[in-house]
């Protein structure tokens, strides 16, 4: 097995073929600094709670508008005890950038050993959730149309985001579309093949409001604008209604 810079940390190979994390997956994480308890605290002084879960904290706004995003460990044993959840969005939003997706810029990434967590502060990213922003106006549709080609653009860049949905796109000042919340998501050379694309639409359907939005925009509308952007036709538009009509069959018979 090639030498990943891991080893020391790693179970037995049979757990690391269990989570298929091939050394291309597995790129080398930034070197965590650590942070008291009392440093904690003055980084996050007069910062407003923007999320939280029954493990605590989860997204803090600070007064000079960053964000701290915390991360703690799963009780299971999962590949994220390897390739824990705040490397993976360190390293996705640097492979965004890379490919020239608007995303968040990572400044600090902190280990706080006394409290088992990891920490990343980033500057805000100034926008409107796209969920957000569907809410705001009568008529939302340019926006659901834009989505069809954003979709196109992430699945030809090589991006699976497996945690997409209307709440993880932002609507920039200028329009444009990026990326938040970035750590479940997988990147390779080429395009998506038609299967990651389909899986990523049953992705897309996770939740409910933002399943009943896209139905009343209309399921078949946003293929079909899909498969214009993508120049999907043919043979190889019928094989990925097939694999959608498997993986979110709500899209071929709603």
């Amino acid at each position: 097995m090639p030498d990943t810079g891991l080893v020391a940390l790693c179970p037995p190979a049979k757990f690391i073929t269990l989570y298929s994390l091939t050394t291309r997956e597995l790129h080398m994480p930034p070197r965590s600094t650590p942070i008291s308890t009392a440093e904690f605290e003055q980084l996050r002084a007069g910062a407003r709670l923007l999320e939280r879960d029954y493990r605590g904290e989860k997204v803090l706004l600070t007064p000079d508008n960053h964000i701290i995003k915390l991360f703690y460990p799963r009780r299971k044993f999962t590949s994220a005890r390897i390739y824990p959840y705040a490397y993976r969005f360190w390293n996705n939003a640097r492979q965004l950038q890379q490919r020239g997706i608007i995303t968040i810029r990572c400044e600090q990434l902190r280990h706080d050993r006394q409290n088992r967590r990891h920490l990343i502060t980033y500057p805000l990213l100034p926008g409107t959730t796209l969920r957000d922003r569907l809410a705001e106006v009568s008529n939302g549709d340019d926006y659901l149309d834009k989505l069809a080609s954003y979709l196109v653009t992430l699945h030809a860049k090589g991006i699976l985001f497996r945690s997409i949905h209307l709440g993880n796109i932002l609507v920039l000042e200028n329009g444009d579309y990026g990326l938040i919340d970035v750590a479940d998501m997988s990147i390779q050379q080429r395009p998506l093949g038609l299967i990651k694309r389909a899986r990523n639409f049953r992705h897309l359907l996770h939740d409910r409001s933002d399943r009943e939005r896209l139905s009343k925009y209309g399921y078949g509308r946003l293929l079909d604008n899909y498969e214009t952007a993508a120049g999907i036709s043919g043979y190889r538009r019928t094989l990925l209604r097939r694999f959608i009509r498997h993986y979110a069959p709500a899209m071929i018979f709603a």
